[in-house]
């Protein structure tokens, strides 16, 4: 059995978690897994997560922590891992980071959305929420596409300025700009990436403001957060969400949903999405992501024959 750190993981080339990402799509396309609803048990204050899925060749369980009060012994909130097992013999093949992991697969989905949502040309972006999430998102944004200017916005204005500092030093050709505020991110970009828990949009918008640009939803996964004005699910062309249940998780999808402002057959599944070519120019569109264990299971597969083959990880005596 095989465990690998977050150095491990984010050794591994994007390309292969891409991919893996793509894979999971696929097989949710052709109904080639088993997702179990997540498990929530609680003890007080505190909550464990069980996250299982199951494909031909893989069993995969996320457990995630939410300790509220971790952050005064100096841990964070939220601790994970994913056990990877061989879904013939039920035996363990590898124990990864749950969070690294995590990050990873979730910048991919920003990144594949982007790949197949957006035109080759696109070359101003911006990302609302500059935290972990963030990073990974500007990571595969930037693989996907030849970003010119990347503006950036935060309410921590200082993480916002490391996040331009850092991507200076690895991407030279991109200027990384710090907005005055969201709406002039908003304005200038023709991508719009968002990576809050915000529960109120996190820029104003009339519908004349969105068109013609692609938004992409990564961190409002429950019904109370909502991180874009109705405006631009209104306004847009078509809007994409990573598994239905978002239209149930997620602020940005239920509430419109509720109060009527879009109709349900407007939402569709990203999946389809790579059954068949999607026209980009002077399209509006909305991608939500609310994450799913299937992108865990494919994610910690193409980690593990990665390491297999490239001699990566740590092996462990079972």
């Amino acid at each position: 059995m095989y465990y690998f750190n977050q150095a491990a993981i984010d050794r591994v080339p994007l390309d292969l978690i891409q991919k893996a990402v793509e894979q999971a799509y696929h097989l949710q396309q052709t109904n080639a897994c088993r997702m179990p609803d997540r498990i929530h048990v609680p003890d007080r204050e505190n909550t464990l997560l069980v996250m299982p899925c199951f494909s031909d060749a893989f069993v995969a369980t996320k457990l995630v922590t939410v300790f509220p009060q971790a952050p005064d012994s100096g841990f964070p909130v939220v601790n994970g891992m994913v056990i990877l097992a061989d879904n013939h013999t039920g035996q363990p093949l590898a124990i990864l980071d749950g969070a690294a992991l995590t990050a990873r697969r979730t910048g991919a989905v920003g990144g594949l959305a982007i790949a197949c949502l957006t035109q080759d040309s696109v070359k101003t972006a911006g990302i609302i929420g500059t935290g972990v999430q963030g990073r990974s998102q500007a990571e595969f944004l930037l693989f996907n596409r030849r970003i010119k200017t990347l503006w950036l916005a935060d309410v921590n204005q200082a993480a916002a300025h490391n996040m331009a500092r850092d991507i200076g030093d690895t991407h030279p050709n991109v200027t990384c700009r710090i907005a005055e505020s969201t709406r002039q991110l908003m304005k200038d970009s023709q991508v719009v990436i968002a990576a809050t828990t915000s529960s109120v949009p996190v820029f104003e918008a009339d519908p004349s403001d969105v068109t013609g640009k692609t938004f992409i939803s990564i961190g409002s996964f429950t019904p109370e957060m909502k991180e874009f004005p109705d405006a631009v699910i209104q306004g847009a062309d078509a809007v994409y969400v990573d598994t239905l249940f978002a239209a149930k998780e997620s602020g940005d999808i239920c509430r419109p949903l509720a109060e009527q402002i879009i109709p349900r057959d407007k939402i569709q599944a990203f999946s389809s999405v790579l059954e068949r070519s999607v026209d980009t120019e002077a399209r509006t569109v909305f991608f939500k992501s609310v994450g799913m264990a299937l992108f865990d299971l494919t994610a910690a597969a193409a980690v593990f024959a990665w390491g297999r083959e490239q001699k990566q990880g740590q092996q462990l005596e079972v």
